[in-house]
């Protein structure tokens, strides 16, 4: 069972908090990979300032909403694994639980384990609304990670110019 604080989320191997401004230089790993990123709309961060304003947009979201995308720790190394959390979508009207983890993260279960602590989390704090994700027809990997964490898809919509599969909760 995940423990919970206004600046924590933890499971057993994760921690994850608010993005800082001193993040982009170990986020930039992840979000310069064309491999981690090929299925998100805008793709990879080409510079070290793109992704300092992907977390200004998280950190903002943060401020407004008080959810976003949070950096993901490992809990014994401290090492920066990912990002994972809530975001409105473009529409401002649904919420989206998004996970993304470096290469060397994959095929561990990690993104079962933070997504089913965001999903405890969002019960917590929006018990009332509903809960999406979008996923690209092509990223099978993402798709089963949504359906064990009990999603279904409902319709295939184009996200900030990308076709996108939209799952919502059961």
């Amino acid at each position: 069972m995940p423990l919970q604080n206004h600046h924590w989320i933890e499971t057993e191997r994760t921690r994850m908090r608010p993005f800082e401004e001193a993040d982009a230089e170990q986020a930039f790993d992840w979000f310069s990979d064309f491999e981690v990123m090929q299925f998100i709309p805008g793709g990879a961060d080409f510079t070290l300032e793109d992704s300092r304003s992907r977390i200004h947009q998280y950190r903002e979201h943060q401020r407004h909403h008080g959810f976003s995308k949070r950096l993901i720790l490992h809990r014994e190394t401290g090492k920066a694994m990912g990002d994972s959390g809530l975001f409105y979508l473009p529409d401002g009207k649904r919420i989206e639980l998004g996970f993304r983890l470096a290469k060397a993260c994959w095929g561990q279960g990690y993104a079962i384990e933070v997504g089913s602590a965001w999903l405890e989390w969002f019960d917590t704090h929006h018990a009332a609304e509903s809960l999406f994700a979008d996923v690209h027809p092509d990223h099978v990997r993402s798709q089963r990670v949504l359906e064990k964490l009990g999603f279904d898809c409902s319709h295939l919509e184009t996200i900030l110019g990308m076709p996108m599969l939209i799952y919502s909760r059961r």
